[in-house]
């Protein structure tokens, strides 16, 4: 649905996107993640053809999308980081007016105006200024502009921002179910709870792309495993055993626990539960600690050094 292909783009002496390639298929959601000013709102704005990449190509639908802007257009929505609403007039006004620059037949037009103010529980006050609206609101409503037309690609910058919790898992559950749309989706957030929660697959992105992989292939990227081994006595007794086992990198002792970092889980794990049982210990639990997205992406911007 969306190719990438070595794209750069420049703002005079300022590179600020640097050379990215990556592809999303059809139903699938990317989550784009990066620091402030690497360049995720820059390509969010060349996959909406807002602006032109300075080199590379974009294809999306099988088109140029630099050649047929009009179409890729009209198959996308787009939620901006700081959307603008006309504050002046009503919630439906301005639904109304948005939905008018789609091809969609008056009938299903009111029908969608009606079904996303209802799906974002903005159907009661939709004849009132948009101006009256708090920021929460604001931004439901600015998320139903972008689904109005019902496009194929959605491009969201932050789409939570400014929701209570229960907005919030509306919204992400309502993500969840376009994948029956068959609708694509790139999400940029800072949320990076929610984007391991909904992304199939993971960009990160400082100028360039630093790591790009599905998520459960994400979580493998590194050698070194962490797990923990909780007993019934103390831990200390057993922790220069452990440091003996080969593929034992660094072992802690917290009490009960042992906090490991180990190479070749599939044979180290096996050794450690073999020499702790031939030990006496007794052993509550044995457990291979999964990093988080947030500790692999600090991991990974923290180690991308700035040229």
């Amino acid at each position: 649905m969306i190719n990438v292909q070595g794209v750069s783009k420049r703002f005079g002496a300022l590179l600020a996107v640097d050379d990215i390639s990556f592809e999303v298929g059809q139903s699938e959601i990317l989550g784009l993640l990066g620091p402030n000013g690497a360049g995720k709102t820059t390509t969010i704005r060349m996959l909406s053809t807002l602006i032109a990449p300075t080199s590379g190509k974009i294809i999306i639908d099988q088109k140029d999308a630099h050649k047929n802007n009009y179409h890729i257009r009209s198959i996308t929505g787009l939620l901006t980081e700081t959307p603008g609403m006309y504050e002046n007039i009503s919630a439906q006004a301005n639904l109304a007016y948005f939905s008018s620059f789609y091809d969609i037949e008056p009938e299903k037009r009111e029908r969608n105006i009606e079904k996303f103010l209802r799906m974002f529980g903005l159907w009661e006050r939709r004849d009132e200024q948009v101006a009256t609206y708090s920021k929460g609101m604001k931004q439901k409503l600015a998320l139903a502009r972008a689904l109005v037309h019902e496009p194929k690609i959605l491009f969201l910058d932050e789409p939570t921002s400014g929701l209570d919790p229960e907005s919030s898992r509306m919204v992400r559950d309502f993500l969840i179910s376009l994948k029956e749309e068959k609708t694509t989706v790139i999400l940029c957030t800072h949320n990076l709870t929610e984007a391991s929660t909904l992304s199939d697959k993971v960009c990160i992105l400082k100028k360039k792309i630093i790591k790009i992989a599905e998520m459960d292939k994400l979580k493998d990227y590194k050698e070194i495993k962490q797990a923990e081994v909780v007993l019934l006595e103390n831990s200390h007794r057993y922790l220069a055993l452990i440091n003996r086992i080969e593929g034992v990198i660094e072992s802690k002792a917290q009490g009960n626990r042992i906090k490991l970092s180990i190479e070749n889980p599939h044979i180290t794990n096996p050794n450690i539960l073999l020499r702790l049982i031939e030990a006496g210990a007794r052993i509550i639990y044995f457990n291979e600690v999964s990093e988080s997205l947030e500790d692999i992406y600090l991991d990974l911007v923290r180690d991308e050094k700035d040229e």
